[in-house]
């Protein structure tokens, strides 16, 4: 090839301003938009990251409490069973006011009047109270009602009236007057909460 030639001056540059003009078309048209492109998506990349790191962030957060919130949970199920002990179910209740009129018997007081009044609906668990009175001397009563409060399931003694017993049995000295109550656990407590909102 003969640079000297007019021809091949032409070819070479028709061919550099083909190159210059291609290199400008890619240039402008292509790089520009790929740069926005890819900063676009390096920018949608980096919010995905920090929304990645924020989610794995609270992860580890409610990992780390979780250890904590089985802990107490354990604790309450705990709590939940020894009260279930001392709480008897619906069916056991005549079965414990049966105990106490054996311990009243056991104790030597005579029974007056032992009347079932309605239940009470109290949240988790619902209250049984029994009128109760009996006669007997002031020991007899008080080991009473010392074995009531020894007993294995909770009843609660309320309402207490002592008083002189005027009848004629000179064994027979002290009057005492209460309301015994047996709690048995709510078998819906939801609906009992929901109840008193």
């Amino acid at each position: 090839m003969d640079f000297k030639d007019p021809k091949s001056q032409k070819l070479i540059l028709a061919g550099i301003a083909v190159a210059g003009l291609g290199y400008l078309y890619f240039f402008a048209t292509f790089v520009p938009f790929g740069y926005r492109a890819m900063a676009a998506e390096k920018m949608e990349l980096q919010g995905q990251y920090e929304q990645l790191s924020s989610d794995l962030n609270k992860a580890r957060q409610t990992l780390s409490s979780m250890a904590r919130v089985e802990r107490e949970f354990e604790a309450i199920r705990g709590r939940y069973e020894a009260a279930r002990v001392l709480l008897p179910e619906e069916k056991e209740v005549a079965n414990l006011l049966r105990m106490v009129s054996l311990v009243g018997q056991q104790s030597g007081v005579e029974f007056e009047l032992f009347k079932p009044l309605p239940t009470q609906v109290q949240g988790y668990y619902i209250e049984n109270p029994v009128d109760v009175k009996v006669t007997g001397d002031y020991h007899d009563v008080g080991q009473f009602l010392a074995e009531v409060a020894n007993l294995s399931r909770i009843v609660k003694v309320s309402n207490l009236n002592l008083a002189a017993n005027t009848a004629e049995d000179e064994s027979r000295t002290v009057s005492a007057s209460f309301t015994a109550s047996a709690f048995t656990l709510n078998p819906n407590p939801v609906d009992a909460e929901s109840d008193e909102a």
